[in-house]
């Protein structure tokens, strides 16, 4: 039997986050907000069946995973294709320091092409791509029943938006957890970008 249920978990708060700055795949920490928000995440799962916990390898998503890891106890893997979008040089800007520094790459990339790739960054197609290829090689594992596995808000709404043609409007916050359950071969999601762990999450 394959998998029949993933959490998909985005990673705790840094001061990237709350300064609005576009991190990619730079090495950002955890802030002490951020480890607050994966302590909350942790207890929270610690009631759910887990069976095998997944991570980005990018600093603030691993740190997410250890402290989920440690309290579940489940040792995080690390897959380099559930790390966030590579932004290139937008990334440490936001994005208003962008759209004044790189004005025409900054109105390509808000239009939305999935080809597009900001300067020495890499393309949403390419997200799909790697985070598909992750998806489809985890969720096979005839070991494991239900998986967690730790991204990134970019990665995250990208690698949804090239399953299901509508997605909920809600924004995808740290530590919040979208749930997908599989039905034969149909993947549904029961849960989108929920908080439950989390009363107090702005």
């Amino acid at each position: 039997m394959s998998v029949e249920k993933v959490l998909l978990i985005r990673h705790g708060e840094t001061d990237f986050n709350r300064e609005r700055r576009l991190q990619g795949v730079m090495q950002v920490p955890l802030n002490e907000r951020g480890r607050d928000q994966a302590a909350a995440v942790a207890r929270y799962l610690k009631g759910l069946s887990i069976d095998a916990l997944y991570t980005s390898p990018v600093l603030r998503a691993q740190e997410t995973a250890e402290i989920i890891g440690d309290l579940i106890g489940l040792p995080p893997r690390g897959d380099r294709r559930l790390r966030e979008i590579e932004f290139g040089k937008f990334e440490g800007l936001t994005f208003a320091e962008v759209e004044r520094r790189f004005p025409e790459a900054h109105r390509n990339w808000t239009t939305g092409y999935l080809a597009y790739k900001a300067p020495q960054g890499e393309s949403r197609q390419d997200v799909q791509r790697r985070m598909r290829a992750a998806w489809d090689d985890l969720t096979a594992n005839p070991d494991h029943k239900s998986i967690a596995l730790v991204s990134h808000g970019s990665a995250i709404a990208i690698f949804l938006g090239s399953m299901y043609a509508l997605l909920p409007d809600r924004a995808i916050k740290n530590t919040s957890i979208t749930t997908l359950i599989r039905r034969e071969e149909i993947w549904e999601i029961v849960g989108y970008a929920e908080m439950a762990h989390r009363t107090n999450q702005r």
